[in-house]
């Protein structure tokens, strides 16, 4: 199992918003891989900082619209 397939399984499993009465199981999925993208963005960032691989975004995720 390489790395990325490994992460694939992990955020596949992630659930936090599955059982909201207010969304459906589809809409909760979105949410849950949405907080799992913000939260991985902050992370190669974090992680960019403190290794001074990359001066900014830009460098680091190129022209990625999704990255805030």
């Amino acid at each position: 199992m390489s790395a990325e397939t490994n992460a694939y399984s992990h955020a596949e499993s992630f659930r936090w918003w599955i059982g909201d009465p207010e969304m459906s199981d589809e809409e909760a999925h979105l949410h849950d891989l949405l907080a799992l993208h913000k939260a991985t963005v902050e992370l190669i960032r974090q992680q960019r900082d403190l290794l001074g691989y990359f001066d900014t975004d830009a460098e680091l995720f190129g022209d990625d619209p999704d990255v805030d």
